[in-house]
């Protein structure tokens, strides 16, 4: 019995006290030459003391509705190598709404800023702190926006990408947009090759990077060492330390980033197994058909590993009307019930509406979940 008591006090663990941190002043500006404005977003760490409420994103409060405190009411100033001065404006004095606290935005159009030159960055608070930081913008001789765009046959396709070397360049960034979130890595190398089966690294369940029905932005730039230092570097959960800012009087980020070649990528795969094709829209003359999608394009993204999970799907569909428009799909089928989530702006995440129904031979009918009403599709050559 003393025994297990001894082990009992051996194991029992000790109570650290935390100190308390004061909240600090976070930048993230990074400077781009293909920008028609340029954009500072100031705002502080957060300590815990202050009550974050739960929203959803919204790209015109960018700070706040990800859950950030925004410092409003600052001055934020850049300048070039010749002294000339450019001041910003807080986006929330000239919105309607008020929203874009914290976002500081510069009248200065990317083809006015000079690569390979110093840019610096002023910045003070309405409590009085001074943040200040310096880059220097990449020197790209040939720049080849849109020359990436293509269709790739992900069972069959390797993508090559080459460019041509910037000066004052630190690195180079590759960054492929993905349904389930950005492929991002740097390179010293002026070629990478991707081939079509690529797991996305950095997607939380390793996702192939490639999806079937998607169009998938590309992006290779020149960055320089505030960019590449900050964005390779992590915070580290226990510490607090791990990232390296160049920010003088605060943390983040003030880089900058040359886009070398830029496209977007229409991905397609092999249809040849059952279940995969074009699916049209069949107007029944005995029933009130929802209309929302006139086609569905699907493939098998990826078989299961048993018979007893589902088959994951995806693909694009078009909506009806004078304003047709294409986007992504993510879904499954088990046995003959799909599930097809039909979703916007390219990403996995963002659902406009749920089609839920059985698929029997060449017939995918079924109703939608949102919307409501039911649709029958057709497969088609």
């Amino acid at each position: 019995m003393a025994f297990a008591t001894s082990l009992l006090t051996a194991c029992e663990l000790g109570t650290v006290t935390i100190p308390k941190t004061a909240p600090r002043v976070v930048v993230h500006g990074v400077l781009n030459p293909n920008a028609t404005s340029q954009v500072v977003l100031l705002e502080r760490t957060l300590t815990g003391a202050a009550t974050i409420p739960d929203t959803n994103f919204d790209a015109n409060d960018p700070i706040v509705s990800a859950g950030g405190i925004p410092i409003t009411g600052a001055t934020a100033d850049l300048v070039d190598s010749a002294g000339k001065v450019v001041h910003a404006v807080e986006d929330r004095l000239t919105s309607a709404t008020g929203k874009g606290g914290g976002v500081y935005r510069f009248n200065l159009p990317g083809s006015q800023l000079v690569q390979g030159a110093p840019y610096q960055l002023r910045v003070r608070t309405a409590q009085g702190e001074i943040i200040t930081a310096t880059t220097r913008i990449p020197r790209a001789i040939v720049r080849s926006t849109g020359a990436l765009t293509r269709t790739i046959n992900r069972d069959h396709d390797t993508l090559v990408v080459q460019w041509t070397k910037a000066t004052a360049a630190r690195s180079y960034m590759v960054r492929v947009e993905s349904p389930f979130g950005p492929f991002f890595l740097f390179t010293d190398s002026s070629a990478i090759r991707l081939t079509g089966d690529l797991r996305n690294l950095f997607a939380g369940d390793l996702q192939r990077l490639f999806i079937p029905g998607f169009r998938q932005d590309i992006t290779v730039g020149a960055v320089d060492s505030n960019f590449y230092d900050y964005y390779r570097t992590n915070n580290d959960p226990f510490t607090g330390s791990g990232i390296i800012s160049r920010i003088d009087g605060g943390t983040g980020v003030f880089g900058s980033l040359v886009a070398l070649t830029t496209g977007t990528l229409t991905v397609t795969a092999d249809q040849t197994e059952s279940g995969e094709g074009r699916f049209r829209l069949l107007n029944l003359p005995d029933q009130v058909t929802n209309t929302f999608a006139s086609q569905f394009v699907l493939y098998i993204e990826s078989k299961p590993a048993r018979e007893d999970l589902p088959t994951a799907l995806s693909g694009r569909y078009t909506t009806s009307g004078p304003n047709a428009r294409s986007d992504g799909i993510v879904g499954q089928r088990i046995g003959s019930t799909v599930t097809l989530a039909l979703v916007t702006n390219q990403l996995a995440w963002d659902t406009v509406d749920v089609f839920s129904g059985q698929l029997r031979g060449d017939t995918l009918s079924g109703a939608y979940r949102k919307s409501g009403g039911a649709a029958v599709f057709v497969r088609t050559p």
